[in-house]
């Protein structure tokens, strides 16, 4: 009887069979999404073969035998039996069964870690290779025990033949015979990867079925959800049409969702959604998505969006429009919780809701960029795990043009596999598209989804770019001037500038005046929350609001101002600042003001300084060339930006890594045929290499727990050295935290502002009283602590 798991619970056991065999059945359901089910089923067949060993066996019972010392985890190697025996039956096949068996194989060695090099940065093929060669492992009993127990050798060889031939009908499909060679090694790192994740699925949650003595609980169709949440929509949104103000904007933004909806019709494919700033692209994208998710048989949809601030709003946004809680939010803001369950079924319930927050088994799921490019190349498995979920599904990127630029090309090759091979679609959504059809690795979007837009983005015309002189740079005196002329004319003005100490310059030149607000990331997010809403107040109440902010207020943030001023940057920029500027279409047009600010120091923002030459280059020929018909904010203006834009930056795009001299594309999405020829692979990905120098935002800043709110309270409490939950602590204190840079870091430490208590494996640093302050946040000077504790 070999066994793969005992439940802890009652002492059952899995027989090892069961558990292949199973594993294999969930493989081969998501492989039928890519027409290759024995395929990816090959992988969940093997993956745990190496525990027919009389090693593994003894090393299972002694674990369950003593389990107050058990042997030390991982100690039997069990993974990588399966790939040897498929390496050395089928390596040496005929045409395209070697690059077959190397991607199974790779998955099924990897399915305890990461993803091994087939060719490392060195020019090895060793991490791969040694799986197969060195590993001291009793291969022909597992092999025996494997065809006597799973099923025969001649069963298994059949099995191997019959994926191959699946693996040969669709590259067959999909490319031309002449392009072939070319266009495999492109598609083949995230095949490999799609494999990876269908098994890491597969086996997590066949373990866990099995753990909890249940099957997951088999949900309603989820084409019956989809359309009784399309009901729930159309009824939501004709009652919006009923209670909305009946103006150009609002006629505006329901002929955009209706347009939207009769456009589900749409083949499977990459489109983009160009709707303005402010036209209600979260409702007319939901419209799209439901009814082509109906009408194409897609398994999900997912939102995918730049800002936690966005998510968490529009998430609550769609819940209520649909009337359902199975809305996954996936952020960094959401934190396990299983700790905080009250009674058996909250703890099943919490349990489910995390098992979604690893796989996006979910009908409708919102996350960040930072979790979708992490779900490909992070090389974790608990982030490769959820990939396989993002085939045959609709995909809305929401401010799409806020991918770094250092991710574009790696994002790109994303979206052409999704959408080509994956049955997915993919929905751009954005003001400002950002031409991604014009870099080197490109996507081809086949159609806007806004009919006849140059006369949408004119009729939807609300603001004025005007260019403050272009020979002077303006510092903050001169600013402060210009305010106070405007001051006479509107009753809010928003200026939004590029770094923090230009915003708290200005903001101390105004702070004396009864309506005037400081913005920035020196604040914590409740901080933040709680200005804005008083902020948002007062201009609905007509007083005279003056704001000073950073970006922050770019992203998400419903406000409207009559008049805006924006330092210069990127077109994309100047377009978020215009969104703030009558929002609502309350008077024909205002003014968004833009100017070279003298004292904003750029060196160490250099995408800023590229965006903001561009910008001023373009500026400049409309005003005296009179180019796209004198409008910075329309279509063919912003995708002449872009294109300049990439072209400026063509050496970022495909993610550098400086000290290997190559770039992380390179490592992924290239085959030297030469030296695989010498190396006797035929793949030459460096999953393992590029995973450790992958980082969508260099995690060079350090969270500060501040003393804002109830951030006083969870000071206190740790200070008191009390007991902490801390998956309950680290929820509330993600509200209350402020992240700062080494530099503002070693400073705070120098000035004895901040200091570290322990929490278990790791550190957290709290600040002191006098270190916060309820203008401007964090303040590195001590000067804070202006009674803030009572808010």
């Amino acid at each position: 009887m070999y066994i793969a798991h005992v439940r802890k619970s009652d002492g059952v056991e899995q027989l090892l069979k069961d558990h292949l065999c199973e594993v294999q059945q969930i493989c081969e359901a998501i492989g039928e999404k890519f027409q290759m089910p024995k395929v990816f089923g090959l992988a969940g067949l093997l993956h745990d073969a190496g525990k027919y060993s009389d090693d593994f066996q003894i090393y299972l019972r002694d674990a369950i035998a003593n389990p107050e010392e058990p042997p030390r985890r991982g100690s039997v190697n069990h993974s990588t039996a399966g790939g040897r025996l498929l390496m050395e039956k089928f390596h040496k096949g005929p045409r395209f069964m070697p690059v077959m068996i190397e991607m199974v194989a790779n998955a099924i060695y990897s399915h305890h870690g990461q993803l091994h090099d087939f060719i490392d940065s060195e020019g090895n093929s060793s991490p791969f290779l040694n799986r197969a060669d060195n590993e001291k492992i009793p291969m022909s009993q597992i092999r025996e025990r494997f065809f006597n127990e799973v099923m025969s050798e001649e069963q298994f060889d059949q099995y191997v033949m019959q994926a191959a031939s699946e693996f040969q009908s669709f590259l067959q499909k999909h490319f031309q015979k002449d392009e072939l060679q070319q266009i495999l090694y492109k598609f083949s790192p995230l095949l490999t990867m799609t494999i990876y994740s269908s098994l890491i699925d597969a086996d997590r949650t066949n373990s866990r079925e099995f753990d909890e003595n249940s099957q997951i609980a088999s949900q309603q169709p989820i084409q019956e959800k989809f359309k009784q949440y399309l009901i729930e929509l159309e009824s939501s949104f004709k009652k919006m049409q009923e209670e909305a103000i009946p103006n150009e904007i609002t006629k505006l933004r329901q002929e955009m969702s209706e347009n939207c909806a009769n456009k589900a019709d749409l083949p499977t494919g990459i489109y983009s959604l160009s709707i303005p700033t402010g036209g209600g692209k979260t409702l007319a994208s939901l419209r799209f998505a439901l009814e082509h998710a109906i009408k194409h048989g897609k398994e999900r949809i997912i939102y995918i969006i730049p800002f936690t601030t966005i998510i968490e709003q529009n998430a609550q946004a769609v819940r209520e429009l649909l009337k359902t809680d199975e809305v996954l939010e996936h952020h960094s803001n959401v934190v396990d919780d299983v700790g905080l369950a009250k009674t058996y079924e909250e703890m099943l319930l919490q349990r489910k809701l995390n098992q979604a927050k690893d796989n996006w088994d979910s009908p409708i799921v919102f996350t960040t960029m930072v979790q979708y490019l992490n779900s490909f190349y992070s090389g974790k498995s608990r982030n490769l795990r959820r990939m396989h979920n993002l085939a045959n599904a609709v995909l809305i990127f929401d401010e799409v043009q806020s991918v770094p630029v250092k991710c574009v090309s790696l994002f790109n090759e994303t979206i052409n596999f999704l959408s080509k091979y994956a049955k997915s679609t993919v929905l751009l959504c954005t003001a400002t598209q950002p031409a991604l059809q014009y870099v080197e690795q490109r996507i081809e979007v086949n159609e806007e989804i806004i009919d006849n837009l140059p006369r949408i983005e004119k009729a939807f015309k609300r603001t004025n770019i005007v260019r403050m002189d272009e020979h002077l740079e303006w510092n903050t005196e001169q600013l402060a001037d210009f305010i106070e002329k405007k001051l006479e004319d509107v009753k809010s003005i928003l200026i939004i500038s590029n770094n923090k100490k230009t915003t708290k310059n200005l903001y101390e030149k105004f702070k004396d005046l009864p309506y005037v607000y400081h913005l920035s990331t020196g604040m914590c997010p409740a901080h933040r929350k709680e200005k804005l809403k008083q902020m948002t107040k007062n201009l609905k109440a007509g007083k005279q609001v003056l704001c000073m902010s950073t970006q922050l207020i770019e992203a998400g943030v419903d406000v409207s101002f009559e008049c805006v001023m924006r330092s210069l940057a990127g077109v994309d920029s100047i377009a978020q600042a215009a969104g703030r500027c009558n929002r609502n279409g309350e008077v024909q047009q205002r003014d968004v003001y833009v100017f070279k600010h003298a004292e904003e120091v750029l060196s160490k923002l250099p995408t800023i300084e590229k965006g903001q030459r561009c910008a001023s280059h373009l500026l400049r020929d409309i005003e005296e060339r009179n180019l796209f018909e004198g409008e910075l904010l329309s279509s063919p203006a912003i995708e002449f930006y872009f294109k300049q834009y990439y072209e400026n930056l063509a050496l970022e795009l495909d993610f550098p890594v400086r000290n290997l001299d190559k770039t992380l594309h390179q490592l992924l999405f290239t085959n030297d045929v030469k030296r695989l020829r010498k190396l006797d692979v035929v793949l030459s990905q460096s999953f393992d290499t590029a995973a450790k120098h992958f980082e969508v935002i260099e995690a060079n800043t350090e969270a500060i727990v501040v003393p804002y709110g109830e951030g006083a309270e969870l000071i206190a409490q740790l200070a008191s050295h009390e007991p902490v939950d801390y998956k309950v602590f680290l929820k509330k204190a993600q509200q209350f935290s402020v992240n700062v840079f080494p530099h503002e870091f070693r400073a705070l430490q120098q000035e004895q502002l901040i200091r570290p208590v322990d929490f278990g494996t790791f550190k957290i640093w709290l600040a002191m009283e006098n270190a916060y302050d309820e203008e401007y946040g964090l303040s590195v000077s001590g000067e804070a602590g202006l009674n803030i504790l009572t808010l």
